[in-house]
Formats: C-alpha cells, sequence, structure tokens
C-alpha cells in the first residue's frame, strides 16, 4: 500500500501512511504497528523490527514462572522503549506523532475494554486532568495492548499519578470485540461525542482494515477439552 501510494501521489520514499492517513489504530500486535506507523515510521522499518526482533520477543520464562505466562515481558518492554522511546507520551502537543493514534486495550480490573486514542478533544484527553490519557508513555499502552493472556503476563499502570485507587491491570485488547478495530476508529471519528465531526460519506471518508491473519478452527465441539480449546480462537476470527 505504502509503494502504491508513493506511486500515486508521485512521492519518493520519504512518504510515509501517517502523510497520508490522519488516523490509524491497532489492537494487539497491531498496536505495534500502528504506534510506529503514527510516529512516522515506515512500513520497511516495522518490517525490519518484527524479523530481527520477533524472536528476541518471545523471551520463555523459566519453569517455575510459566504458571503465570509462558514468556518474559521484559525483552518485549525494553523493545519498544527502544523504538517508541522511554518518556514518549501520546500527547499530540509534544510533536512526536504524525498523525492521531488509537490503542485498544482491556482493563481486567473494571472488566472494559479501555480504547485510548490521542485525539485531543477527548473527554478523557484533556490535559488537566490528574488521570488524563495523554500522559501515559506510550510504549506501557502499547504493552498493555500486546499482554495476550497466558503468553504474557498483565501490564499495571497506575494512570492517576497522585490517586493509587487508579492503578489498573491491562491485557490484550485481543479478547474485547474490538480485535479488529476499524469500526470503533469510524466511531470515534465521526461521533459527537468524541468532538472530531469528521462527515461521512463515501466522498469525504476512506477506511482501511489490515489484518495480521486469520485462523478459522472448523469443527464441532465434541468434548470438553476441544471445546475449550477452540472458544476463543473461535471468537476472536468472528470478531
Amino acid at each position: 500500500m505504502e509503494t502504491d501510494l508513493r506511486k500515486k501521489l508521485g512521492r519518493d520514499k520519504r512518504l510515509r501512511r501517517s502523510d497520508y492517513f490522519d488516523y490509524i489504530g491497532g489492537t494487539s500486535t497491531g498496536a505495534i504497528i500502528a504506534a510506529g506507523l503514527s510516529l512516522g515510521m515506515s512500513v520497511e522499518q516495522l518490517i525490519d523490527f518484527y524479523t530481527n526482533k520477533g524472536r528476541d520477543m518471545f523471551d520463555k520464562n523459566s519453569l517455575l514462572k510459566k504458571w503465570k505466562a509462558l514468556y518474559d515481558s521484559g525483552p518485549l518492554e525494553e523493545m519498544l522503549k527502544d523504538v517508541f522511546g522511554r518518556k514518549t507520551d501520546i500527547n499530540l502537543k509534544n510533536g512526536y506523532f504524525k498523525c492521531l493514534l488509537l490503542v485498544v486495550t482491556m482493563n481486567r480490573s473494571t472488566d472494559s475494554p479501555w480504547p485510548i486514542s490521542n485525539n485531543p478533544k477527548a473527554k478523557y484527553n484533556d490535559m488537566s486532568r490528574s488521570d488524563c490519557n495523554l500522559k501515559i508513555p506510550l510504549y506501557q499502552l502499547v504493552r498493555a495492548s500486546t499482554a495476550a493472556p497466558v503468553y504474557f503476563p498483565p501490564e499495571t499502570v497506575q494512570w492517576d499519578k497522585i490517586d493509587p485507587e487508579k492503578t489498573f491491570v491491562f491485557v490484550d485488547g485481543g479478547v474485547t470485540p474490538y480485535n479488529n478495530p476499524a469500526f470503533l476508529l469510524y466511531r470515534m471519528a465521526t461521533q459527537p461525542a468524541y468532538n472530531l465531526n469528521w462527515k461521512v460519506g463515501e466522498d469525504k471518508l476512506l477506511i482501511v482494515s489490515v489484518g495480521t491473519g486469520s485462523a478459522p478452527s472448523a469443527g464441532t465441539y465434541n468434548n470438553l477439552a476441544n471445546t475449550a480449546l477452540n472458544i476463543p480462537g473461535n471468537l476472536m476470527y468472528a470478531m
């Protein structure tokens, strides 16, 4: 897609997705991709990141820790810090971002999906709030969105630095109905509650949904073990 856009617009390799798209969102590993694209990284840079660092992300836990998670989150967190910065927050005014970003995660403390965007007009992005979304480090949001149950430990974030009670535990956004966040992006861009109020219509709005893979598992639920193993995948595939 990036190559096609460069040809269509007569641009060189300096063209980025964030030069063309106004809002990019992602869930789980898609959050890594979306964050990189919204910061102005090229697709080639992201492919290199996955190719060179992908195996290192999955550092197996010791046998004693495997009852909590199969993999240690430390290497992944360090890589996210290296790529996105240790102090990079999601405030557009800091100049890190080239377009709007949405990251989907799941707040297990409240048992609710938490889609976090850097839309400066959103209610919970008011910088006067002590629990403002824009103050959360980008690497931590992405790490929360990629905390796949069983694979990685949850991510704990103190949302309000002056209120310890607003400390929440997050897991992978893929366990929410927004594993594919395309329709959620549409709603957040057009519904009055989010204050962007983008115009709708085929001549005014373009949505591109890019999947990171699918895994249908056809068959019957003929025993308890088979049912337990297949239902999560079936739900995510349906979403």
